[in-house]
């Protein structure tokens, strides 16, 4: 009898140290911080290149065939109708050794399927339309990759085509230093590239007469 009394005695010890240290175990866990799963990034839909894929080749410049595909060249994706959450506009002039080259209509525009780009033009008066359903920056290179023309911080196109031309860019009728491609659109801006003849002092043209609607 008292075997059999010990022997129940251990066992129920046993069982309440295992009791105890579950207890214990489960006690830890909940009071141990818990991992915070980290917060997913937000992707745009758009990607602000700031360069440009483009030919090498000599003005002028037609308006590419392929306006979906550029686009997607770009890092931007079609639309059915034009964003409003972004809207503003830039002017872009290009001289060519006193020569100013058109910049042509419908760029990121694909007729066809009805789409647009969230960057664009609509006439050749040199406007581009920034019209995107979310707020994101746009960048002169992307524009470049639409229309199909090499932009970088020596050239465009083919141009300068020789040691005797030079190549400067104005922004806002200031020199700008750095690589055009990576210019951000902001509204109304001024954007002018000339290749000039080497010993000759490049200058940007007057500012952009705005019409009413904009």
């Amino acid at each position: 009898m008292r075997e059999k009394q010990a022997f129940k005695a251990g066992v129920l010890a046993g069982v309440s140290v295992v009791v105890l240290c579950a207890t214990a175990l489960l006690g830890a866990v909940r009071s141990a911080p818990a991992d915070v799963p980290a917060p997913a990034a937000a992707e745009s839909p758009f990607l602000p290149a700031t360069t440009a894929v483009g030919a090498v080749t000599g003005a002028p410049w037609d308006r590419p065939s392929d306006p979906t595909e550029r686009a997607a060249a770009a890092g931007l994706r079609m639309l059915g109708t034009e964003g409003t959450a972004l809207h503003l506009h830039a002017h872009l002039t290009i001289t060519i050794d006193g020569q100013d080259e058109v910049v042509p209509a419908e760029i990121g525009i694909d007729n066809p399927s009805g789409s647009v780009s969230p960057l664009h033009t609509h006439d050749t008066t040199g406007i581009i339309h920034v019209e995107s359903p979310v707020q994101a920056d746009f960048t002169l290179g992307q524009f470049f990759t639409e229309w199909n023309v090499a932009l970088d911080d020596t050239s465009i196109g083919a141009y300068p085509s020789s040691a005797g031309e030079t190549f400067s860019v104005f922004v806002n009728q200031q020199p700008y230093s750095g690589n055009p491609a990576a210019i951000v659109f902001t509204n109304k801006m001024d954007i002018d590239i000339v290749v000039s003849p080497a010993g000759t002092a490049a200058s940007p043209s007057q500012p952009f007469d705005w019409p009413e609607q904009y």
